[in-house]
């Protein structure tokens, strides 16, 4: 879900803090991903005629399709990537939350990620050999960022 508006407040309070660069500047480096949003975003845009793509048991797989596109696309461009689940959102945010499900329930396009999409989206990328975290609380995540 992130935070609504934050690149246009950052861009106007710090102009030349957002950077455009190309791939190829992130040659070696360790780069934290947010993987709920990648699954979210995979889910809604990976499709095939209009519908989420799926296996022969009826299964959705556009969040795998998605996932290991994206990973070979870094790993081909040098990038070493780590996944991080965070798991829930915190309280704080759970008003926010209802808010953007009703809002979602009224367009009609309600994706949730579920636990078996961040199951087997780990378990892709143990396949893989990229490694990922679960993060349990955002302290534990900044602890992780700085010791990148």
């Amino acid at each position: 879900m992130g935070i609504h508006g934050l690149a246009k407040l950052i861009a106007d309070q710090a102009p030349g803090a957002i950077k455009q660069q190309d791939i190829k500047n992130y040659f070696g480096r360790k780069i934290a991903i947010d993987a709920s949003m990648c699954i979210y975003q995979f889910l809604i845009a990976v499709r095939q005629d209009g519908n989420v793509l799926q296996n022969e048991d009826g299964e959705t797989t556009s969040h795998l399709m998605g996932m290991f596109y994206r990973t070979i696309r870094m790993l081909e461009h040098g990038i070493k990537p780590v996944y991080v689940f965070d798991g829930k959102p915190p309280q704080l945010k759970s008003a926010e939350v209802r808010e953007q499900e009703n809002i979602d329930k009224f367009t009609k396009r309600l994706v949730k990620v579920t636990k078996q999409h961040n199951d087997e989206c780990k378990k892709l990328l143990t396949m893989m050999g990229v490694p990922y975290i679960e993060v349990r609380s955002r302290f534990t995540l900044f602890c992780f960022i700085f010791s990148c």
